[in-house]
């Protein structure tokens, strides 16, 4: 008896929750997912995470370099801003966005399989203060995200 009331509860450890991309960064919020792969957020930082078996874990393999070509993390922008990086890695990259205040924009960009650049803009004039953008890239086996602010 005492068996299944433990198997009921979920063992000696309580009962198992599911790992989920917010693991890598408590209190973030996640940006996007997709398959094993997903974007996770806390204030100015970013995690591009993956999940291996049951464990969500940052990549920290830095394979996959982004570079802030604009708005400059802390600068005055325009209040419709074009945000673009540059992203960089050995292997071809798979998967590139950027967001702004939490929401996917639209992105264009070009390059070559292993060195790109995309940028976008919002649809609409941005309000004054404090802005976020995060950018991601990735390949087949490596990503990164960065996130940085600016104002408006």
């Amino acid at each position: 008896m005492l068996v299944l009331a433990l198997a009921a509860c979920g063992g000696v450890g309580g009962p198992k929750t599911e790992a989920t991309p917010l693991d890598a960064l408590p209190g973030g919020r996640t940006l996007y997912r997709s398959g094993d792969w997903a974007v996770v957020v806390k204030g100015t930082r970013a995690l591009a995470v993956h999940r291996a078996g049951d464990v969500w874990r940052a990549d920290r393999s830095r394979k996959v370099r982004i570079r802030i070509l604009g708005p400059q993390p802390g600068a005055r922008a325009a209040a419709r801003p074009q945000l673009a990086v540059e992203m960089t890695a050995r292997q071809s990259l798979a998967e590139s966005q950027i967001w702004l205040d939490g929401k996917a924009l639209f992105v264009k960009g070009g390059g070559s399989p292993t060195r790109g650049t995309i940028y976008a803009a919002p649809d609409a004039s941005l309000r004054p203060g404090t802005h976020v953008a995060v950018a991601y890239a990735r390949t087949a086996s490596s990503a990164t995200a960065v996130a940085w602010s600016f104002r408006v």
